[in-house]
């Protein structure tokens, strides 16, 4: 089954075209994602910007043509926390009606289900305490297994849009700064872990903020999954990461390898948010999914 999968997310929409058998992805024909920050004024206005529902738009219209051209047979589109929040989501949703994109505006524990089934498909997690969490742009999705025991699952409207939408991060920005942003998210990490109930054997972070830090920290000029997947960074590597960042404008931060274009800004409240997750339960080591949701949407698109 040649199935495709639309991920419209708080920062960055996605799509995935793929042969799937047996509930496995065997064969990837075809990847794109654009960043379009639908969540840039959703703290402040409560809506999602003209300009933010024109670059979904845009985006949808390709990944539209590109599933008549690769001839996906099945596919469905989902929206997350940006579009679960605003007042005139009905727009953006009109407007992809036109394109033949009905889209599901998902809650954040179907999000949860579909991030953890993809970031297994990629990762090994056989017989481990698994947490897995997903830094999205206006929400994080945290999952826990252990092995024989019913998953957790929660949901926070913590992202890294949102947090760049509160806080300046354009500039050089000293230490003390990030150490005064972390203490909110603190508060909100702890309720977390204490509502899963969770000690973890292994930490898997999915989404952008993981995976650009495996690429930053592989010096990657040419972004490259199969080196991403199941890579392993350990604390003190985030750390200096986030000092490297912190000294540098988010123009300058371009310049550094791995780095994504329109992640400069929101990069740093995603390590921060990372590394205070980390802090918290104990753990030095981080492994990074480039699968999420969007690989466990197809699947489950091609099973449906």
């Amino acid at each position: 089954m040649r199935a495709a999968a639309i991920d419209i997310g708080s920062n960055a929409v996605r799509l995935m075209i793929a042969d799937v058998e047996d509930g496995k992805i065997v064969n990837i024909v075809h990847k794109d994602r654009h960043v379009t920050k639908l969540a840039e004024v959703l703290s402040t206005k409560g809506i999602l910007s003209d300009a933010s529902i024109e670059r979904t738009v845009n985006a949808l219209r390709l990944f539209a043509e590109a599933m008549t051209y690769y001839k996906a047979e099945r596919f469905h589109a989902v929206a997350t926390s940006a579009v679960r929040e605003a007042r005139n989501s009905s727009i953006l949703i009109e407007a992809a009606g036109k394109l033949g994109i009905n889209i599901q505006v998902i809650d954040g524990t179907t999000e949860a289900g579909l991030i953890f089934n993809g970031v297994c498909s990629a990762v090994d997690t056989t017989e481990k305490k698994v947490l897995v969490f997903d830094i999205g742009g206006g929400s994080t999705e945290f999952i826990y297994a252990e092995p024989g025991k019913e998953q957790k699952k929660i949901s926070v409207p913590m992202g890294v849009v949102k947090l760049a939408e509160r806080y300046d991060f354009g500039g050089a920005l000293e230490m003390e700064q990030m150490d005064r942003i972390r203490i909110p998210m603190f508060s909100v990490l702890q309720e977390v872990v204490n509502f899963l109930e969770c000690k973890p054997d292994m930490v898997i972070g999915s989404a952008g903020t993981p995976t650009t830090l495996a690429a930053i920290e592989m010096h990657m000029e040419n972004y490259d999954q199969i080196k991403v997947n199941g890579f392993e960074i350990a604390k003190p590597q985030i750390e200096a990461i986030l000092k490297k960042l912190c000294s540098m404008t988010a123009e300058k931060r371009l310049l550094v390898p791995g780095m994504e274009v329109g992640r400069q800004e929101v990069l740093i409240p995603g390590i921060l948010i990372t590394l205070e997750l980390m802090s918290i339960l104990g753990m030095e080591k981080l492994t990074v999914s480039d699968f999420g949701l969007r690989e466990g949407l197809v699947v489950a698109v091609a099973n449906a």
